[in-house]
């Protein structure tokens, strides 16, 4: 995760949350009485055609199902998924056009059965969800997607109302929250997950949970794209895209031999296209990168240290607290002593290594003894490559070509008085 890009859209959104707070005012009415009129005693004696959809809505009251799903779209949406996720409701189907009541075989054997059944677990859920009881909520019969839409309307400051695990699992991705454990869980941990997020950050801890989804789908790190888009962008705005990093992969170690550099400019070289190198936009881009090789580099130093059979020194790799400090993950040697990890990341194969280094960077390396470069390849693959560069900056490699690309610039200047 990028942590200024987080914050440059976090600020996006606070500058128009009253707005945004302003246009879901009617939402916020509509969601809350409906709390307050579907009571346990009114779910209880609730007759089957104030549930269902299919049927003729009423005006002076709620139908159950229409109201979450429509009236309620704008805060959690479950349109578009079969109406099968409801439990019963008045239909057709692709194989029978004939209009009747259609229900889910695991509420029961009947319709009366089967509402009956789906009745009380509505009850239960509101129960388990006042309770905060998340092993009750997992188990409970509620399809997942229907089961995460009541608990954010019933409890809209404790559930958050994002819903497909699709997103759940690519929300997780894009901000670095994914472990193996937390992917293959039940969604209900996944937005425990994200709510955790949330309330850890100084800034967005105290924004509504439906703002906090608003800011996920609308500002960072937005919806998840189409696979196959129609519309291709332009290859200009290619580097504009906004990276996604696939939910299961595997990251790999590989071995490579420096080679002479041969005769490399030492000016820098110039973009694709003409023009002056716009170095900043570069590292912005690559920030992000970064950041994901970041989480990589972790999970694989882990692992080495616990296949050598060392978890004590596993359990200790942790990233580095501030930037200053010159390096980006302190891991550990068999023998105990420190290892620093400089992480660099790129979409290219495993080939040239071509990264930045700032000029603390440098003086670390130049100074710090087991400094290494982590070059991760192909990080938006299914299968990124590790490759271990021995510190090349202590001794000097003369495989390694630096290009100084920028200067910091300090002009001292005083008022004159004209």
């Amino acid at each position: 995760m990028n942590i200024d890009e987080l914050r440059e859209h976090q600020a996006g959104l606070e500058k128009n949350m009253d707005s945004i707070k302003d246009d879901r005012k009617a939402l916020y009415k509509i969601r809350d009485s409906f709390a307050k009129y579907y009571t346990q005693e009114r779910i209880e004696k609730m007759p089957l055609d104030d549930y269902v959809l299919g049927k003729k809505h009423p005006d002076d009251k709620f139908n159950f199902c229409y109201t979450l799903e429509r009236q309620l779209d704008g805060l959690g949406r479950i349109v578009g998924s079969t109406a099968q996720k409801l439990g019963i409701y008045y239909g057709v189907t692709k194989s029978d056009k004939t209009y009747k009541y259609r229900y889910t075989k695991k509420f029961g054997e009947t319709e009366v059965e089967a509402f009956s059944n789906i009745k009380q677990a509505i009850i239960e859920l509101i129960n388990f969800g006042k309770e905060e009881n998340l092993p009750g909520i997992v188990k409970n019969k509620i399809s997942p997607m229907f089961k995460g839409k009541i608990l954010c309307t019933y409890f809209p400051n404790r559930y958050l109302d994002v819903f497909a695990d699709e997103h759940l699992t690519y929300f997780l991705v894009q901000l670095n929250l994914d472990t193996p454990e937390l992917l293959q869980s039940n969604p209900v941990y996944k937005r425990e997950a994200l709510i955790a997020f949330k309330n850890e950050d100084p800034v967005m801890k105290e924004w509504p949970l439906d703002i906090f989804s608003h800011f996920l789908y609308n500002y960072y790190p937005k919806r998840p794209t189409v696979k196959e888009p129609k519309n291709k962008p332009n290859k200009i705005l290619d580097e504009y895209l906004t990276p996604e990093f696939p939910a299961e992969y595997q990251t790999e170690w590989v071995q490579l031999e420096m080679q002479d550099p041969g005769e490399v400019s030492k000016k820098g070289t110039k973009p694709r296209g003409g023009g002056n190198p716009d170095y900043e936009k570069e590292a912005r881009k690559l920030k992000r990168l970064g950041d994901r090789g970041e989480k990589l580099v972790m999970e694989m130093e882990i692992k080495r240290l616990q296949n050598l059979n060392l978890p004590a020194l596993a359990a200790k790799v942790k990233k580095a607290e501030f930037d200053y400090l010159g390096y980006d993950i302190q891991s550990f040697e068999t023998n105990g002593e420190t290892r620093y990890i400089e992480v660099k990341a790129t979409r290219s194969k495993v080939g040239t290594a071509n990264f930045f280094l700032s000029e603390n960077e440098l003086t670390k390396a130049e100074e710090l003894k087991n400094y290494y470069i982590y070059m991760v390849y192909d990080i938006l693959s299914t299968k990124p490559k590790i490759w271990v560069i021995d510190n090349p900056f202590n001794p000097e490699n003369d495989k390694v070509v630096k290009t100084p690309v920028s200067y910091r610039v300090m002009v001292k200047a005083k008022d004159t008085g004209k």
